[in-house]
């Protein structure tokens, strides 16, 4: 099988970029649709819809650089941004994008833990409960890659070029979760 329609679930402040050799055999013909997808889950209510619309464009930018950096031009490459619980957005991005293929990066265990669970069965997690529901609930196929290095392209890059206003989200989010708390 060769998946037309493959979604990469990242995460912009832990990105893995071994992941993109990986994504390279896979998106190396004309007829590929890389999907990449960026869920943003907020635990507070902005009453402010221009939080979650300045966040979406951090986002899409470091998503669009990533694409730009990694991925092979000859590959179709969409960016997404949405909102909620990561299980849920990435099942519901695969669903409504039609994708065939979900490539999700995983964090496994420590060798120290995979060692620990020889003497004690299920003491150690091969997958987080995230990959687990996207494997259960997933309609399409999913791919488990084993990633190690973690990349925060905002402390990296810094804020993207489009998106001067970095300093002003970070005041508008932290006032809104000092607002919660009291």
């Amino acid at each position: 099988m060769k998946p037309e329609r493959i979604l990469l679930p990242l995460d912009i402040r832990e990105c893995p970029l071994e992941i993109f050799s990986l994504v390279e055999g896979f998106a190396k013909r004309p007829e590929v649709t890389l999907i990449l997808l960026h869920v943003v889950h907020l635990n507070i209510v902005s009453p402010d819809n221009r939080v979650y619309e300045e966040l979406a464009l951090e986002a899409r930018g470091y998503l669009e650089r990533l694409a730009q950096q990694f991925v092979h031009p000859i590959a179709s490459t969409v960016v997404r941004v949405r909102f909620g619980r990561a299980a849920e957005q990435i099942l519901e991005e695969a669903k409504a994008e039609n994708v065939e293929l979900v490539l999700l990066p995983a964090y496994g265990p420590s060798f120290w833990s995979r060692l620990v669970s020889v003497w004690k069965p299920g003491a150690c997690r091969m997958v987080s409960p995230l990959a687990e529901k996207i494997i259960r609930d997933s309609t399409c196929g999913v791919f488990i890659a084993s990633v190690k290095t973690r990349f925060n392209c905002e402390k990296e890059w810094g804020p993207p070029a489009d998106n001067p206003k970095r300093r002003d989200i970070e005041l508008a989010v932290e006032q809104l979760r000092m607002v919660e708390r009291h």
